[in-house]
């Protein structure tokens, strides 16, 4: 049975994060090409104006440089972003398979919930014997899902009315 292979970055500090946010701005703005924030993050166009992150970066990490592209370098400026944001991070494998425990902790819900939207068919889960194992990527499928229907939910319902708007005749409930 494969642990779960994961590495989790406690929040930034609010000095450290600034310096990341101002790094990631030079990044996202093409009239700088460089910035910093403990690594050193630059356009893989050298001193030419940056590209989009889209097409590429390099990091500079100990003197070792890595080009990256695509989807990496994607994901690595949307992790750099939530350290910038004052976010804790955890970052593991996408096959990675996960106990109920671990997957319902993840998601933030009971484990007893978990195996209900599993029995459910809402979220898929494999057998190994007689353990059910999720997939991290089912696992954080399924909370972008719900929290984008959450999301969805609170744009539709109108705000209740706030006391200084209703009519003097009206009384508070």
């Amino acid at each position: 049975m494969p642990a779960l292979n994961e590495r989790a970055t406690e929040a930034l500090g609010a000095t450290e994060a600034a310096r990341l946010g101002v790094a990631l701005q030079s990044i996202r703005q093409p009239s700088n090409a460089a910035g910093s924030a403990g690594a050193a993050v630059a356009s893989s166009g050298g001193a030419e104006p940056a590209s989009p992150p889209d097409a590429g970066f390099a990091l500079t990490v100990g003197g070792t440089r890595v080009s990256l592209g695509g989807e990496a370098g994607a994901a690595v400026l949307d992790l750099l972003q939530r350290l910038a944001d004052g976010h804790a991070v955890v970052v593991a494998s996408t096959d990675s398979l996960l106990t109920t425990s671990q997957a319902a902790e993840l998601i933030g819900i009971s484990a007893t919930y978990l195996l209900r939207l599993a029995n459910n068919g809402v979220i898929a889960v494999e057998y190994r014997g007689t353990h059910r194992r999720f997939r991290l990527a089912d696992a954080t499928a399924y909370l972008e899902k719900s929290r984008q229907a959450a999301a969805a939910k609170s744009a539709q319902q109108p705000e209740a009315l706030a006391p200084e708007s209703r009519h003097p005749d009206e009384q508070a409930p």
